[in-house]
């Protein structure tokens, strides 16, 4: 007996551990599997059972591309891997050019540089393409995408908005299920969010969005939530460091939060780990190393990081003026640096693209 002759309910046990990479190659076996992998009860169960992959991404030259870090190497290796390509349609073999990205759930949410919104699950080459007013464009609004659990198995996707000045921002809310955009008017920060240049300075965990801020009243530097559920902000705990600095966000594998903090006055860098995130209250922060970094420059050269292992305690530091991907690790056990732009053409202080690098993981969420 071939497995496509095996009863349904066997074959969905079976699939519901297949990874979802490999899963999404299984689609054009049969219409019974391609109809089963589409069905959103499954996706939720194989979310549950199926092992998480990791994937490191980053937003370069217009583009997203996988990377691969060996850390079986000393030094370890970072390798550059061909783009994921975005286009308008299955017809149009025309690249579209990606200025801005944030990662949820598996989705991309991404605006191009000729102004538009697209979200886009790589890992089932499905977009949903998003109208935007004129005045979105000239406001310079800022985007990102959450969720809210309706239950087990059903998600309802959002996308916030955020545009003002940076004391006094206003928020709205696009809803995938009604296609259309409504204002939070009773929704007020005393909260300025942290920026990184054209990037949204985010980061998406279990449905909610973070990031850095401090009060307006006394600059106290803080963690800052929006809650897609509630619809509103709550300022939580950053790590107790031992000098104040920069701060970027990262997510680990949809678990934990990172907060990796590059003090003012010294080369110290510092990264902490959350526990696993289920209940905000219960936030708890550890650190995972800290080492003596020799990157000369400003503070702000670290444009993005992320903890690539936990276990080995490894993280990759995005800088913004030496165009630089540097590798570091505990104890100072690891230090590389790989450039990031492959032609000095793509670069200049006046386009709007500007690095980041994530953790993404492949999901079977269709966008709904």
């Amino acid at each position: 007996m071939t497995m496509p002759d095996l009863p349904l309910d066997l074959v969905e046990e079976i699939l519901s551990r297949v990874p979802a990479t490999s899963l999404t190659r299984l689609r054009s076996t049969c219409k019974r599997w391609n109809d089963l992998i589409k069905n959103q009860r499954f996706t939720e169960k194989h979310f549950t059972k199926a092992p998480k992959e990791s994937m490191i991404l980053m937003s370069k030259e217009y583009r997203v591309f996988p990377v691969n870090v060996n850390l079986n190497v000393a030094p370890p290796s970072i390798d550059f891997q061909g783009a994921l390509g975005l286009k308008e349609s299955h017809s149009n073999s025309e690249q579209v050019d990606i200025v801005q990205v944030f990662h949820c759930d598996g989705f991309l949410l991404c605006t191009t540089k000729d102004n538009r919104l697209v979200v886009w699950n790589p890992c089932l080459g499905e977009t949903k393409w998003i109208q935007l007013k004129a005045d979105y464009v000239k406001d310079g609004s800022r985007f990102t995408l959450g969720y809210i659990q309706n239950n087990k198995s059903s998600r309802s996707y959002k996308i916030l908005r955020r545009w003002g000045c940076m004391d006094y921002e206003r928020f709205s809310i696009y809803e995938f299920s009604s296609d259309s955009w409504r204002v939070l008017d009773d929704v007020f920060l005393d909260y300025v969010i942290h920026r990184n240049g054209y990037s949204s300075g985010a980061s998406s965990l279990k449905g909610n969005n973070y990031w850095v801020a401090s009060r307006n009243i006394d600059k106290y530097k803080c963690l800052l939530s929006f809650d897609f559920t509630a619809e509103r902000f709550k300022h939580l705990c950053l790590p107790p460091f031992q000098n104040r600095g920069c701060v970027t966000l990262s997510v680990s594998r949809e678990e934990q939060l990172s907060a990796l903090n590059r003090s003012y006055d010294a080369s110290k860098i510092e990264m902490w780990v959350t526990n696993k995130i289920e209940i905000e209250s219960e936030l708890l922060w550890s650190r995972s190393f800290i080492v003596d970094l020799p990157i000369g420059g400003i503070v702000y050269e670290i444009f993005t990081s992320l903890l690539i292992d936990a276990e080995k305690k490894v993280s990759l530091c995005c800088s913004l003026g030496e165009k630089l991907v540097y590798t570091i690790g505990e104890d100072n056990g690891y230090y590389t640096e790989i450039p990031y732009i492959s032609n000095s053409r793509w670069w200049s202080y006046s386009i709007k693209w500007r690095p980041l690098i994530f953790n993404y993981v492949p999901s079977l969420f269709q966008i709904q």
